[in-house]
């Protein structure tokens, strides 16, 4: 073969290698290029080249020899060896003076956070790493980049900032070659997950299938594992089961035929957990343990803690609890230490309805409890970046009048300017022409209301979808928080006399049991159950309380001038409306149960700047919660509190339950339908 004479003549003179150096880098592309079909072919074909080079190897060269080396490193499940290789070639490229490459490099240590499962610690190393990256790198690097940021979004359940990232490298990907072929295939692996993971399952199945179709007869076996994998997860949220389980097994095969150890981890990890919704307890356990042995082996942290939930719940469901417990403490107490809110929530509610189902109470009681203070922690995080969001939006509205008066005026002044010329030019015409002129500017006029009232109607749609949950038609988080924005700015003596007719009630409700109707039916029967859950609420209050989707299953109402008497029959429309008969499905019927949790305010006579609506809301979740650990389809009312007050309210936030047992709290329990 000729790179095997090139190789040989380097080995024996130095600058023979200088002068064939395009022949030895086309030679590590063309291994590059085999790894994704071939890893361990490529491996070997990578060490004979590095054999036949001598220690004083051009730079270019020995750069992209240890790029290759760490590519195949990486797809082999070598993570330790991947990332001694990238310090090797972030000290050559330092030693070269060559800034990019450093930089490249030490996106590899991100990687590594990542991997570990600390994606908050791998964002803040992004950030720091970007000053030195500078504004404009060139395109490989930052396709690199806002990879790396989109997967660390991704991670800590920021979607949209996620999907910026990843439609930037997209963008960057297009053109032909290779190489943009490989990295565009990858970017729309990544951008079905993330729709999957963002409730658009349907998004991310028809992505991952276009492009498996578009790209049939020219993609290499590592990205059609990829875009199958992705498939198998869009079926599954879809509820086809069937489907997703065969498209886990056909990815499983691509991958382990190209020698892909760290995607075969994931793969049986979903495998298990597709298992585990099909309550198939004994095969989950089976699958959960293989991938427990892959993810080991690639020393891949984040696959790892998810095979020993899996292998966890697995043990749990055939009601092995005592060798299950080991397993789940260690995930929860990794997330813990991670701060993976979203995913330590899941994980334990998850938990808490596995010790619930072997009828130990004290343990699932626990779970409930940190669930709901993390959730709380969740509340005030989001809170926070609502009124962020809200701001924002206000200064964008407001640049984008001023550009449209600005433009208006300019509109105006040509329209001026042309008329005085105008004017110049027709003096001594004929009255036909004026008549002309002025028809002109009549249907000018007309045109220019047309759009005006076409803007007008554009603006009250958005308007209408900014404060609107898409799903339900119910307000949003958003447009409630704008409400209470405007209530904080009333003075307090003010407060009082609107609520002369009677308290102001805040009630959090929450579907019974929702994830297990997502799990039996699948989500399109969960959204019929949201709209339809979301309607019977509508239906059982006022027309001035207003009903929003506060999140997932969970929705809020917040009921102005209340009369005291008509707080607990409220509640019972509430529990009656919506469970007294299943939601009718087509082709299933689902029962449907809730439970709620009730705030008055003003609240034990504390003034709104010491018990605002933000404490009413914490109030009625930790009520909600009492409601579900007592039997759940019932709404418990926060009547008051024990003397001293606010000696009470600490003990409340710190135990609701146990102030409840102790008399500190005293609540009204209304239950719900048979």
């Amino acid at each position: 073969m000729l790179a095997g004479t090139v190789l040989l003549a380097a080995a024996l003179h130095a600058p023979a290698v200088r002068a064939d150096e395009a022949a030895i880098l086309a030679e590590l592309r063309a291994i590059v290029e085999l790894s994704y079909s071939a890893n361990q072919a490529a491996a070997k074909r990578l060490e004979a080249v590095r054999a036949g080079l001598p220690d004083n190897m051009p730079y270019r060269v020995h750069r992209e020899l240890l790029l290759a080396r760490h590519t195949l490193q990486s797809d082999a499940g070598q993570l330790d060896e991947a990332y001694e290789t990238l310090e090797s070639l972030r000290e050559l490229a330092k030693a070269n003076g060559d800034a990019g490459t450093v930089a490249l490099a030490r996106l590899g240590r991100v990687d590594r956070l990542m991997d570990q499962g600390k994606p908050m610690q791998a964002l803040a190393a992004l950030d720091a790493l970007r000053p030195e990256i500078g504004a404009h790198p060139d395109p490989a690097l930052q396709t690199r980049l806002d990879i790396a940021y989109g997967l660390a979004y991704n991670d800590t359940t920021q979607f949209d900032k996620a999907l910026g990232h990843y439609l930037n490298a997209l963008k960057l990907a297009e053109g032909s070659g290779a190489a943009t072929l490989r990295s565009r295939l990858d970017t729309i692996a990544l951008i079905s997950r993330l729709y999957i993971n963002m409730k658009n399952a349907e998004k991310g199945l028809e992505m991952a299938t276009a492009a498996l179709q578009a790209y049939r007869g020219t993609m290499p076996p590592r990205f059609k594992a990829r875009l199958i994998f992705a498939q198998g997860c869009a079926y599954v949220v879809l509820g086809r089961n069937a489907e997703g389980l065969a498209a886990f097994e056909a990815a499983l095969a691509t991958a382990e035929e190209a020698g892909l150890a760290t995607m075969e981890a994931s793969i049986l990890g979903n495998i298990a957990d597709h298992y585990l919704h099909g309550k198939e307890y004994a095969k989950a356990e089976t699958a959960a343990r293989k991938a427990l042995v892959k993810s080991l082996q690639v020393n891949d942290a984040g696959a790892t803690m998810m095979a020993k939930a899996n292998l966890g719940f697995a043990l749990g469901g055939q009601g092995r609890i005592d060798a299950a417990e080991p397993y789940v403490h260690e995930v929860i107490a990794a997330l813990r230490a991670a701060k993976a809110t979203g995913d330590l929530v899941n994980m334990l509610d998850e938990t808490s309805r596995m010790f619930e189902s072997a009828g130990r109470t004290r343990e699932a009681l626990a779970y409930v409890r940190e669930q709901q203070a993390v959730q709380s922690g969740m509340l005030r995080s989001e809170r926070d970046q609502a009124v962020a969001a809200l701001q924002e939006k206000f200064e964008a509205d407001r640049r984008q009048r001023q550009i449209d008066q600005l433009a208006r005026d300019n509109q105006l002044k040509d329209a001026v300017i042309s008329g005085k010329r105008q004017e110049q030019w027709i003096i001594g015409l004929c009255a036909a022409l004026l008549l002309a002129a002025g028809v002109f500017v009549y249907i000018q006029y007309r045109r220019a209301r047309g759009a005006n009232a076409e803007l007008e109607r554009l603006n009250a749609r958005l308007e209408f979808h900014a404060t609107r949950d898409p799903l339900t038609g119910l307000y949003n988080r958003r447009f409630f928080l704008d409400r209470m924005q405007g209530r904080a700015g009333m003075a307090e003596a003010e407060r009082r006399q609107m609520r002369a007719a009677g308290v102001d009630a805040i009630t959090l409700i929450d579907i019974d049991h929702f994830k297990q109707i997502n799990d039996r039916w699948g989500h399109v029967v969960g959204d019929r159950t949201l709209v339809e859950v979301a309607r019977r609420l509508t239906d059982a209050v006022r027309g001035t309380d207003m009903v929003l989707r506060w999140g997932g299953e969970e929705f809020l109402i917040f009921s102005p001038s209340m009369p005291a008497g008509q707080l607990q029959p409220m509640l019972e429309r509430l529990l009656h409306g919506v469970g007294a008969k299943p939601v009718d499905c087509g082709d299933v019927q689902v029962p449907v149960k809730i439970s709620a949790g009730t705030v008055p305010m003003p609240f034990c006579d504390f003034p709104e700047s010491q018990f605002g609506w933000e404490k009413a809301v914490q109030l009625a979740d930790m009520a909600l919660y009492h409601a579900k650990s007592h039997g759940r389809n019932r709404a418990v009312i926060v009547d008051g509190l024990a003397e001293p007050a606010r000696v009470s309210l600490a003990r409340a936030e710190s135990d609701f339950d146990g102030a409840v047992a102790q008399a500190a709290v005293m609540t009204t329990t209304v239950a719900g339908p048979d």
